[in-house]
């Protein structure tokens, strides 16, 4: 019997879809069916952008709330240059050998650009897959330099740490007007190790113009914490201002000590993990405890938009609330998602063809994009250049404390490891 081609094509592209479904446990059949087999029958004039997120395991909360973003945005705009852009979904399960083959199986089906992940480690993964096929990816809220450095395909919607330490620094500086500063973080930490050297470059920058004095600056055992003695360092110092991105528990102890001791003059800095239910929950016991972080969210505590956002903020706000209701605030993974989306829409619409490679030239050549976080340029290894948000909590409320004035650009490698 002679099988005609387009019968052995649906064959081949349902042993894709068997290997895919196995891999992601993600994409129904009616929803392949429609994106790959009726493509051939009913309609060519479609281009795919892939997702590339984790819906199971340990991240999958991460990468649930990234989609969430990236299918409002795609709801919103589905349809550029006359064709119509569809999803293409696939879940690394937070799994490095899950991951590695699902980017592969992933590139297979052809995707004009991908988005993800949400993890640091497979979001290496892609990056590397991604530039041996070509294909432009930009990940929402991974942050490792490694991800994007000397790959021309790779880009992120988010800030580094290192641009999130030297913004800690412009408001240490400019809004704090502090002169004593304590930085106190914990060793062997690399993510706590770029903001503390970037923080550190930017008060030295200022310094020559009689900035702030470091007056303390500790590196701490993961173990070794002992809060009464670092209590008593704090107070000898003399700090105003405490750089200290700690996670929940040790702040707690700390904030206790310093509550002990009435030091509440004093401001604690930190990062965008300060930014969670469970962290302000605990904030909530120390209601005269000063602090502030880095934070990508868009919203204030009473779910109006931020200062030093856009009109695709208000956009962004709007549309959340019609779909997803009122009571759903969203998180700033969700709208790192939504501006991923945003940023690959603008380049396929300005890219010269529907070629993976020129959405890459026209990802890259992003000019002053106004996004639901703000405005975008990319540098050179496809980080954006950008202004970072600072956030605080006052009255029991989150608002926003500061923008910074100048736009941050992340460090290479080399730079950082210096």
């Amino acid at each position: 019997m002679k099988i005609s081609r387009t019968a052995i094509k649906t064959i081949c592209l349902m042993l894709t879809f068997t290997a895919v479904l196995m891999l992601s446990g993600c994409t129904s059949y009616d929803n392949f069916r429609r994106t790959f087999i009726d493509k051939e029958t009913e309609d060519s004039n479609v281009i795919y952008v892939g997702v590339f997120e984790p819906e199971s395991g340990q991240y999958k909360n991460v990468g649930k709330e990234e989609i969430k973003g990236i299918q409002l945005a795609h709801s919103m705009y589905s349809n550029v240059k006359g064709v119509r852009v569809e999803l293409v979904r696939i879940d690394t399960e937070s799994d490095t050998n899950t991951a590695k083959a699902a980017i592969e199986s992933l590139i297979k089906l052809n995707p004009v650009a991908i988005i993800g992940s949400a993890e640091e480690a497979n979001s290496m993964i892609a990056a590397e897959e991604a530039r041996k096929a070509k294909i432009p990816m930009i990940t929402p809220s991974a942050s490792n330099p490694l991800i994007t450095e000397n790959n021309p395909y790779a880009f992120r919607a988010c800030i580094t740490y290192d641009q999130r330490g030297t913004g800690l620094a412009e408001y240490t500086i400019k809004e704090l007007s502090a002169k004593k500063v304590a930085i106190i973080t914990i060793q062997n930490d690399s993510t706590q190790e770029k903001m503390r050297s970037a923080f550190k470059a930017r008060l030295r920058k200022e310094g020559k113009k009689s900035g702030p004095e470091v007056v303390l600056d500790e590196s701490i055992g993961i173990d070794e914490f002992n809060m009464v003695k670092l209590a008593k360092q704090i107070q000898k110092s003399g700090a105003e201002v405490v750089f200290s991105p700690i996670g929940l528990e040790k702040a707690d102890l700390l904030y206790h000590q310093i509550e002990k001791r009435n030091m509440t003059n004093i401001r604690f800095l930190g990062n965008q993990e300060w930014l969670t239910e469970d962290f302000l929950k605990m904030k909530e016991k120390h209601p005269q405890i000063k602090i502030s972080f880095t934070s990508d969210n868009v919203l204030n505590s009473g779910g109006t938009a931020e200062t030093g956002f856009t009109a695709e903020t208000q956009r962004f706000l709007v549309k959340y609330a019609n779909r997803y209701g009122q009571r759903d605030i969203p998180t700033q993974n969700t709208v790192l998602g939504y501006d991923a989306y945003m940023l690959t829409i603008n380049a396929i619409n300005n890219a010269r063809s529907l070629k993976p490679t020129d959405i890459r030239d026209a990802l890259a050549d992003t000019k002053d994009l106004r996004c639901a976080t703000g405005v975008f340029n990319f540098d050179q290894d496809g980080n954006p250049v950008r202004r970072v948000n600072i956030s605080t909590v006052r009255d029991g409320k989150l608002v926003s404390a500061y923008v910074t004035k100048s736009k941050t650009k992340a460090d290479s490698m080399k730079k950082i490891e210096h």
